[in-house]
This record gives structure tokens, sequence and C-alpha cells, in this order.
């Protein structure tokens, strides 16, 4: 009997530290019907990050207004990385998201803005919270299904939450610079970008790291910026040699464009062992140590 309950208490650490969730209350991505089902639930937050403008003219009844720029924040030479963590906590405690929320986040529509939702709710996971969720469709598909809107500005009472911060969800340049030939890295940028035919000012060379995997993060969305079948993406992947049992890590530009297939991969299909590299080719560009590909598959 001793010897069962000790396997039992293994088995269980394993899979605690293998960063699979039994906690989920909420599904990753929620469609309009459900969430108006579920408007007046206590613990529902819904996190409106657009335009502050956007959020006066009209957002769903109930939001909260926590404009997008706050959660991507400049760093020195870096565009777009995780708040300062008191800096965080405030942005999480001051939207009224306690430990049990649900929370749900609203952008202005799917396609292009998709990562952007992404974005959020993979900080907020960072952060602690285990019940996220990302609208599908965003704001528009709200509206174009004809449901109420609001103009009252709503506040809600600081809540108290603290930061647990999940380090395996981020990967940092040291990370990165240790695995970048061992592990597969799946670039969601486009193809001119991943191929070097294009790139962005602020990325100091063109091309891809080497060895990664070109996945586009429009592939996951239909041509209404809504996500295609959970099928049709685990087909996607596993395509491109993919699996749920290795360590994978995800990057793009800035660490916007990756955060969409982190959640995806992450939260929406359950594999355990990703990571999102924050920094992406906006930093790793610039190490001379570092030569990017172009013009060729990995």
């Amino acid at each position: 009997m001793r010897l069962s309950r000790a396997l039992l208490a293994m088995f269980i650490l394993i899979l605690l530290g293998s960063g699979v969730a039994f906690a989920r209350e909420i599904p990753a991505v929620v469609d309009v019907a459900w969430l108006e089902a579920n408007l007046n639930n206590p613990k529902l937050v819904v996190l409106d990050v657009r335009k502050a403008e956007d959020y006066k003219a009209g957002h769903i009844p109930g939001a909260v207004s926590s404009f997008f720029g706050s959660w991507a924040v400049k760093k020195g030479p870096l565009n777009a990385e995780i708040p300062e963590p008191e800096d965080l906590q405030e942005l999480i405690q001051s939207a009224g998201i306690q430990a049990g929320s649900w929370v749900v986040v609203v952008e202005s529509e799917g396609g292009p803005r998709f990562h952007f939702a992404t974005r959020v709710a993979w900080t907020l996971a960072y952060a602690g919270l285990d019940h996220v969720a990302v609208l599908d469709g965003g704001y528009a598909a709200w509206t174009k299904a004809g449901k109420t809107v609001s103009t009252e500005m709503v506040k809600k009472p600081a809540s108290k939450f603290t930061l647990n911060i999940r380090k395996d969800y981020l990967a940092d340049k040291n990370y990165v610079l240790k695995t970048l030939n061992n592990l597969p890295y799946l670039d969601a940028r486009s193809y001119d970008t991943y191929f070097g035919r294009a790139k962005l000012p602020f990325v100091a060379q063109e091309g891809h790291f080497p060895g990664a995997i070109s996945a586009p993060k429009e592939w996951m969305l239909d041509a209404e910026g809504k996500l295609v079948p959970k099928a049709k993406i685990e087909e996607l992947l596993t395509a491109l040699g993919l699996s749920a049992n290795q360590e994978i890590v995800t990057y793009c530009d800035t660490g916007m464009g990756c955060s969409a297939w982190w959640w995806i991969i992450h939260e929406y299909l359950g594999w355990p062992k990703i990571r999102s590299y924050d920094g992406s080719s906006e930093e790793l560009a610039k190490d001379p140590t570092v030569k990017f590909r172009k013009y060729v598959w990995r």
C-alpha cells in the first residue's frame, strides 16, 4: 500500500512538473454564445484591450478597459516586452482580476488582432492565472451577432492578486542560445519574412533562426478571422513533424505574433512543453554569434 501511494504521488508530481493543468474551468477560446451565457457569472472579468476611445464608443456589457499597450511595453531597445513584475501585478489588480477569476480577453477583431488578444492572455497565464480565454472573432464577432453593447464605464474594485510567475512559459535569450540546435523552433511570421525577402527595420538580420520551422500564425484562422477546427490545427502541426511530447519554442519579430501559437498549442490543444520567446528576432538578430538563414527551408 505504501508503495502504491508513493507511485501515485510520483505520478502526480511528474504531471505537475510537465505543465499539465487540471484546473482550467473555461475553454481557452470562447465564442460569442458562451460569453453571453456567462456574462452574469460573478467570476467573469471581460478584459477589453482595445483603445480607450473604442471602448467608450461601445463595449461588451460589464467589460473593463485595459489598453493593450500596458501589457506589452518597451524595455531598452526591445519592443513589446512583458511589464516589470510590480507593474504587471498592479495591472492585473487594477482590472479587478482575482486568482480564481474567469478572464476573457477581447480585441477589436480576430484575424490581424488575434495575436494581440493571445499576447495578453499568455501574459496573464505567465503571471499565474489558470482560467483565461480569448474571444473568438473579438468584439467584431459580438456586434456582428447583434448582441447588446454598452457605453457605461466599468471600474471594478482593485484585487489583491499576487504574481505566481510560470517561468517555463517563457524562453529568454540564454535559453534560446542553449537550445537553438536541439529543439524545434516555430516561426510564426509570414513566408516572406521567414525567407528573408522582407523584414522589419528594427530586426537586424534577414531570414529565420537556424533550423526553424515556418508556420505563419494566419494558418490557424479562417477567412473570417475565426479559429479553424482543432483537428485541422493538430493535422497541421503533425505534418510539420511536431507532437505533444516535444519541447517547442515559438518566436516571431517581437514576441507578439508567436503568442498565438503558444496559446493555441499549450492552452487550446493542451500540449504542455512549449515556450514563447519574448525577445524573438528583434533581440536574437543583434547577436553576431547567431547567423540567420534565408531563401531556404530550415
